[in-house]
């Protein structure tokens, strides 16, 4: 759903400082005005209340095309525009690109960026994800421009985010001063609303280093509670926060999580909290504010509805929802459908290239002890193609199952879409108990490694740093501290990522491949159809006692 042209060019002049953006009013009920742009109706007078839709997603990662995990952003687009209303505002909460299937990655989430824009976006924040690359290409997404060096996969002419992204608690490291605008604000129906946006504290833990160092990520609720002042110094009542934060324990309806500790922390000027991060479905009301997180690659939205006084400016009430996006019933809207068809035809030589056959479902769900059929199949797939004795695969980078029947390229891709070289490096066995133990974390959510090559037992109800109870060779023999092996990481362990410091102590670091390359050639070098190592029966991982 295309804005004005005008609307699109004020949000792309993005200063890098607080800034405010009124954005035109769209005409009760016009879906024209939708997709030419939207008229501005007569000013009404200052009394009585104005309805205000906010329609929010998070987690997107380019899922672009239908699957099994995502309803596809041609469904997304149309479901969107049917809870569409007079006065609706959209937004999201971070990581829409990145980890994201080759139809979006090959071009560098350009598609990703452009059918946001055809959807008709008013401001989004930044995810983790959004740092992968470091930062010149995050803000060359949001900026425009082509990519130094791709010229065959980067248009010259990609325009960037036509909206606006706030982040208000990513700091330059040096300056001091956030790199991003830390607020907007966008009218409808005469009246303002503002947009927070904030970047979860984990996020120097789970990017490469090297990004991580130039950035400081300030407390979240003292960020919004300051910028909520400045809003209101300016006439702004109706805020809402864009958080790339999330929760997870909420069958129960609370939890302790970060964006709900947050929550309670924040000032009551906020008005609602759209949330990420955390891949589930968040329906909360925390502190009187509303809550929500809709999943995951665009299978969900959330729904916010505010009612503001127009005299005051001040919401008066709320109401909140999280919605599920409709495959059938609904047509997929044809501009966002044309524009995923366009790139994917592009790719479909690579990603239609079928490279194996599965004979049976391949996932990531662990065991009670925390192995899976995936994570040993993608570590046996780099140790072999690497040559090296173990290999260590983080788990988190696995996104979805090998399902059986043909295997393409772009499948395989799906499952591991980090895109990252695969590292050939020596390390000690001290050092790889040392890479096993930084697995456990204080807070609970562990980093796991996925093994090939040896075995070991854990106690989690040990101290961190000691958990790690027996670690062997797969026949037996104990791990020598002293001896030297060689292993096989991807980039992000081997750059130290993750908090997994110790694999830059590894010596005479060779790259090797990429970690699809060595998935792909994993998958159809073996005996067909390939089946997975399975962890019930020949377990790597165990439980100490």
């Amino acid at each position: 759903m295309k804005r004005a042209a005008a609307v699109a060019a004020v949000a792309m002049l993005v200063p890098l400082a607080p800034l405010l953006i009124s954005l035109t009013t769209q005409e009760p009920g016009s879906k024209t005005s939708q997709k030419a742009g939207r008229e501005a109706p007569e000013k009404p007078l200052a009394r009585g209340t104005a309805q205000i839709r906010l329609l929010g997603i998070n987690d997107f990662h380019g899922h672009l095309e239908r699957s099994g995990e995502s309803a596809g952003a041609a469904s997304l687009a149309a479901s969107l525009d049917r809870y569409e209303r007079a006065y609706t505002i959209r937004v999201h909460a971070g990581d829409m690109v990145s980890a994201s299937p080759l139809v979006s990655a090959h071009f560098h989430d350009e598609p990703t960026i452009l059918a946001m824009n055809e959807m008709g976006f008013d401001v989004g924040t930044l995810g983790n994800h959004e740092f992968d690359e470091g930062r010149e290409e995050m803000q060359r997404l949001i900026r425009g421009g082509q990519r130094e060096g791709s010229e065959d996969t980067s248009d010259p002419d990609f325009p960037g985010a036509t909206f606006p992204y706030v982040a208000a608690n990513t700091l330059d490291r040096e300056t001091g001063g956030p790199i991003l605008p830390p607020y907007t604000v966008v009218e409808r129906d005469g009246v303002k609303v503002g947009f927070i946006g904030v970047t979860t504290l984990e996020t120097p833990g789970i990017i490469i280093p090297d990004a991580a160092q130039e950035f400081r990520f300030a407390d979240i609720s003292q960020t919004v509670n300051r910028h909520a002042a400045e809003l209101q110094d300016r006439g702004v009542e109706a805020i809402v926060v864009l958080a790339h934060s999330g929760a997870l324990d909420t069958d129960l309806g609370g939890t302790t999580d970060e964006i709900v500790t947050e929550t309670k922390q924040m000032d009551d000027s906020v008005d609602a909290v759209f949330s990420g991060h955390t891949h589930n479905r968040l329906d909360l009301r925390v502190a009187g504010k509303p809550v929500v997180q809709a999943e995951e690659y665009g299978t969900h939205f959330g729904v916010v509805d505010l009612s503001v006084d127009r005299a005051s400016g001040e919401v008066t009430g709320s109401e909140a929802k999280v919605v599920s996006v409709r495959r059938n019933g609904i047509s997929p809207d044809p501009e966002v459908a044309g524009l995923v068809e366009k790139y994917g035809d592009r790719v479909a030589s690579l990603s239609d290239r079928v490279v194996g056959t599965a004979g049976e479902r391949i996932g990531p769900s662990p065991t009670e002890a925390g192995e899976s059929a995936l994570g040993n199949f993608v570590a046996d797939g780099q140790r072999r193609i690497a040559g090296t004795d173990f290999a260590l695969v983080p788990t988190g980078g696995l996104r979805t199952n090998i399902t059986p029947g043909p295997v393409t390229y772009g499948g395989l891709f799906s499952v591991q879409p980090s895109g990252r070289d695969l590292i050939k490096v020596e390390l000690n066995g001290g050092q790889i108990r040392r890479a096993l133990e930084r697995q456990y974390r204080s807070d609970g959510r562990d980093h796991r490694l996925a093994v090939s090559g040896l075995r070991y037992a854990h106690d989690p109800s040990r101290p961190l740093g000691q958990r790690v109870t027996s670690l062997t060779l797969p026949g037996g023999a104990p791990v020598d501290r002293n001896a030297t092996y060689t292993v096989a990481v991807n980039g992000f362990l081997a750059a130290g990522g993750g908090d997994f410091e110790v694999f830059t102590e590894g010596r005479d670091p060779v790259t090797v491949g990429t970690d699809i390359g060595a998935l792909a050639r994993h998958a159809g070098g073996l005996p067909q159809p390939f089946v997975a190592p399975d962890p019930d029966e020949r377990p790597r991982v165990a439980l100490a006692g």
